[in-house]
C-alpha cells in the first residue's frame, strides 16, 4: 500500500549513507539511489546534503522524514488491527536493548513468545544506554529495554525492576566474603572497568576519582565478554549489574557484592516507549510479556545475591 520509496528514504536518513541503507534493506544500491532521486524530483527540493563522509538531511528532509515515519507507523498499526480482528497477533516488533540482556534473557523470551504468537517477528539491536533512548525517540525502534537514568521527557517508563550496580569478583577474591563493600575498599584492588560509553562506568569513575586513593585500572574495555575471564581469574574488581553474569553467579564462580553508600544501588532496568506514539497490538503484547519476565528475572537475581 505504501511505496518502498518511504522505507528507502527512512533507511538512508537513519544510516546517512545510500550504501549502508542498501545493505540494511538487502537491495541494490542503484535501486535506493534511484528512489531517493525520484522523491526529490517529485517534491522539487533536495532532501539530503551530500558530503564526503555521507548524507545529512536538509530542513525539508527532516519534515519529510517525520511524515514518512508517521505514515509507516500508522501502516503497521493498521495491519495489527486487521490481525487483531482475526484473533491473532501479527506484525514486526523493533526492540533496542542492553548488550547484557542479549546474552540469555532476550533469546529465551523470544522463543517463549514465539510459541504463543508465531505470526510476530522481531528486529533487535543492542547498544548503550544513551543510544537506546535516541532510537526510541526517533522511531527507529518501538520499545527499549535499558537503565532508567535521565530519561527524556518524550519517553515513558512502562515497567521497571530494581537492578543495582554491584562489585563483581571471583569467589576466592577477598571482597567475596563481604556483605557490602565501599568504593574505597574496592579501590585497594586492581580494577576492571568498562569504558565510558556507558553511563554507569562514567558514574563509577566519577565516584572513584573523589576518593583519596584511586585504585589501579588493570583493564578498561567496552567489551563485557573480555572482562569475564579476568574477573574469574581473581585479577580484580569489576562493576556490573548481575544481568549478563547470571550463569557465573548461579554456579558460584562469581560473587556480586553490594556497593555501600553509592547512589547506583537505586538503579533499575525497565521497558521504555514513546510517550505519545501509538503502538501495535503485537508491541503491546510483547511489553506485557517482557514485563512479567523482567519481574521473574529480578526475583531470581535477588535470590542468587542473597545466598
Amino acid at each position: 500500500m505504501h511505496a518502498s520509496i518511504l522505507k528507502y528514504f527512512v533507511a538512508v536518513a537513519r544510516s546517512g549513507s545510500i550504501r549502508r541503507a542498501s545493505e540494511d534493506l538487502h537491495v541494490a544500491t542503484s535501486a535506493v539511489s534511484r528512489q531517493i532521486k525520484k522523491l526529490e524530483d517529485e517534491l522539487g527540493t533536495p532532501l539530503f546534503d551530500r558530503f564526503s563522509d555521507g548524507l545529512r538531511l536538509t530542513t525539508t528532509g527532516k519534515i519529510v522524514l517525520r511524515h514518512a515515519r508517521e505514515t509507516l507507523q500508522q501502516y503497521e498499526v493498521m495491519k495489527s488491527d486487521l490481525g487483531d480482528l482475526q484473533g491473532k497477533k501479527t506484525g514486526r516488533v523493533h526492540i533496542a536493548c542492553l548488550d547484557s540482556l542479549a546474552i540469555h534473557f532476550m533469546p529465551t523470551q523470544i522463543m517463549a513468545f514465539h510459541k504463543k504468537h508465531s505470526a510476530v517477528d522481531f528486529r533487535i539491536r543492542t547498544d548503550n544506554y544513551n543510544n537506546i533512548f535516541r532510537f526510541v525517540a526517533e522511531g527507529d525502534v518501538d520499545i527499549g529495554i535499558t537503565f532508567d537514568l535521565a530519561r527524556p521527557q518524550d519517553i515513558k517508563l512502562v515497567h521497571g525492576v530494581p537492578m543495582p550496580l554491584m562489585a563483581i569478583v571471583a569467589r576466592n577474591h577477598p571482597i567475596a566474603k563481604l556483605k557490602a563493600v565501599t568504593l574505597q575498599e574496592c579501590a585497594q584492588f586492581k580494577l576492571l572497568l568498562q569504558l565510558d560509553n556507558e553511563v554507569m562506568s562514567s558514574m563509577i569513575a566519577f565516584e572513584l576519582a573523589a576518593l583519596d586513593r584511586f585504585g589501579r585500572t588493570l583493564v578498561a574495555t567496552n567489551n563485557q565478554m573480555m572482562l569475564k575471564p579476568l574477573i574469574l581469574s581473581g585479577m580484580g574488581v569489576a562493576f556490573f549489574t548481575p544481568l549478563g553474569l547470571l550463569d557465573e553467579l548461579r554456579a558460584g564462580d562469581m560473587v556480586a557484592v553490594s556497593i555501600a553508600g553509592s547512589h547506583l544501588q537505586n538503579m533499575q532496568v525497565g521497558i521504555v516507549a514513546p510517550r505519545d506514539r501509538q503502538l501495535t497490538h503485537a508491541t503491546e503484547s510483547v511489553i506485557e510479556f517482557l514485563s512479567q519476565e523482567l519481574d521473574k528475572l529480578s526475583r531470581e537475581i535477588h535470590d542468587i545475591i542473597r545466598k
